[in-house]
């Protein structure tokens, strides 16, 4: 997946990146209440202004989708690009994965307690 989308300069040094829920078509990707039902993570505008840098999510791998579901994914908010400070660290419990680490359940679904998902931590 391309890290930014359709990029477009925003205000306040904001960018605009396809919302990786809908893949930009702004109606629900699932259909949930009806096939032209509004994406809830872009309200139908198909883009999400956020403030760089930014980074593809790793817990979503982009998608915008919480693994094995329908649901938004908890650590991105379904945009697929999560915001990462400049001076951001590579988070020490899941190597950068987003995904949680256990020893009872190696391939756990969960997002990292850590970083919460997004594989960086402040300094």
């Amino acid at each position: 997946m391309d890290e930014m989308r359709n990029d477009r300069a925003g205000s306040a040094g904001q960018i605009e990146v396809t919302c990786a829920f809908c893949a930009g078509r702004g109606t629900d990707p699932f259909g949930v209440m009806y096939a032209g039902s509004t994406c809830q993570v872009c309200g139908g505008d198909g883009v999400r202004r956020l403030v760089p840098p930014v980074a593809e999510c790793p817990y979503c791998g982009g998608t915008g989708v919480y693994p094995g579901s329908r649901l938004t994914c908890t650590s991105c908010g379904g945009v697929g690009q999560t915001m990462v400070p400049e001076d951001a660290l590579t988070c020490p419990a899941c190597a950068g994965s987003g995904r949680a680490k256990d020893d009872f359940w190696p391939d756990s679904p969960l997002p990292c307690g850590v970083c919460g998902g997004k594989g960086v931590v402040a300094p």
